[in-house]
């Protein structure tokens, strides 16, 4: 992304504002702006899932869109977090922003 081959970055975050491990956590060490976006939101915040928050970042001259998308509701380590219905809604919504 930083090389300028693409121009959006999703990933999955949960609905509690935590970005705390995994692909969210680096997410969020290099793009603190994606991290501010997913902050403004409510926290806990059920309605969240299948929906998104962005953040548009510049790193050496390249654009970049941070798309945090909600597609699980909570955090943790044990049995299926995804929620497969919240990940389909947040790609329409991808699709309907972004795509060509």
């Amino acid at each position: 992304a930083l090389a300028g081959q693409f121009d959006v970055i999703i990933h999955g975050c949960n609905c509690f504002c935590t970005m705390g491990a995994g692909i969210a956590k680096a997410i969020r060490r290099e793009f603190p702006e994606a991290f501010a976006a997913d902050q403004a939101t409510i926290k806990g915040e059920h309605q969240k899932l299948g929906t998104m928050s962005t953040a548009t970042v510049e790193r050496h001259g390249q654009q970049l869109t941070i798309v945090n998308g909600y597609t699980q509701y909570r955090y943790g380590s044990s049995g299926r977090l995804a929620d497969y219905e919240a990940i389909r809604a947040v790609m329409r919504r991808v699709k309907a922003q972004f795509g060509d």
